[in-house]
């Protein structure tokens, strides 16, 4: 018993040593991250990351723990220090001010957050907010980011055409362009205007390492410098022509979205509790309930409108409607082979 007591007391001693050289290494990454702010260097170096992925897996099978297992606590490292690094005040290598529209809201108050962290001017701007400012006070701004819902971006983009600046910058960051495209491709063609998409939420701390779709409307002037502006923020950025943008959501957001409420629609339909599922839930079904639970908790009109809005939708749920009808045809087929044929050309479309 004494035995036992005694090394107990040694692993809670090892886990407290554990955390505090964690906190002694996340302190060293500020410091370095102080250094590379100073120089205007990027936070992320994925050579380097790799190469401490590798000497974690080699040290895992030196001290009897899976190398899976030590990725797993390498990237978790990884991403706590590119959050420490990424919160790091940065000059930017052009100083803007920004007006955001919309800025009073969860998207808008993140953005804000971001730029005001790099030293922009930043003007929030929120129709909705009595007493605030209006879009008229956009005039000066050299860049105008409308962050409205869906169905008020045309208007928006509109009023702001005749408000602002002729060389000023002007983008949203809506989650589809359909509902508005007509009107950001005659801007385009006409003043630097371009639109893009956050691949993230509000509760970000930084766009280091999240992917971020610039979408080019006709001017190669606004594309270029949305892209440089978000650079100075660390975002992976991807450039795409604004008729391409909606044919990728339908199935990045549309697909994901309508996969997830369908696998909690069929559980809240089983006639078993949750509780009781989860007793004898395995490893998959854990991992799509953490995804579950908390697209169940997302604003249900948003998601609506991403599935309603977007002119794509059909093309992918007939897809998804005819996917349903193979899995569950050879499902219940006396020949394994076309269930297997499934598996094998979903593994191969993985690894390309």
């Amino acid at each position: 018993m004494r035995h036992m007591e005694k090394a107990k007391s040694d692993i809670r001693r090892i886990d407290d040593n554990i955390i505090e050289l964690i906190g002694e290494r996340l302190k060293r990454s500020k410091e370095i991250g102080m250094i590379k702010a100073e120089r205007l260097e990027g936070v992320r170096d994925m050579e380097a990351e790799m190469a401490m992925v590798d000497r974690f897996r080699t040290m895992a099978e030196m001290v009897g723990l899976h190398p899976d297992a030590a990725e797993d606590i390498c990237r978790i490292i990884i991403e706590q220090t590119t959050s420490v690094q990424a919160s790091i005040p940065r000059r930017p290598a052009d100083k803007k001010t920004i007006a955001i529209i919309g800025g009073e809201g969860k998207m808008g108050k993140m953005m804000r957050r971001l730029f005001e962290r790099s030293e922009h001017d930043v003007i929030s701007i929120d129709p909705v907010m009595k007493g605030g400012l209006r879009l008229e006070n956009a005039s000066a701004a050299d860049v105008v980011i409308v962050s409205v819902p869906i169905s008020s971006v045309s208007d928006t983009l509109r009023s702001l055409d005749r408000v602002c600046k002729e060389d000023a910058l002007i983008f949203d960051i809506s989650s589809l362009k359909s509902p508005f495209i007509d009107v950001l491709k005659e801007m385009g063609h006409r003043r630097k205007v371009c639109s893009a998409h956050p691949m993230f939420g509000p509760s970000v701390r930084s766009m280091h390492g999240r992917n971020l779709v610039i979408c080019d409307c006709g001017s190669k002037a606004a594309v270029k410098e949305a892209a440089d502006l978000m650079r100075d923020q660390g975002a992976n950025m991807k450039t795409m022509d604004v008729d391409e943008h909606d044919r990728f959501m339908s199935y990045v957001l549309g697909l994901s979205h309508i996969v997830n409420i369908a696998f909690f629609t069929v559980l809240e339909r089983s006639g078993i509790s949750f509780r009781e599922l989860c007793s004898v839930g395995s490893t998959t079904f854990d991992k799509m309930v953490d995804t579950n639970m908390s697209v169940a908790l997302e604003d249900p009109y948003l998601y609506y409108e991403i599935q309603h809005l977007n002119t794509n939708r059909d093309r992918m749920l007939d897809e998804l409607s005819g996917a349903i009808h193979d899995v569950a045809e050879a499902a219940v087929s006396r020949d394994a082979a076309s269930f297997k044929e499934l598996m094998i050309r979903g593994r191969e479309y993985f690894e390309e």
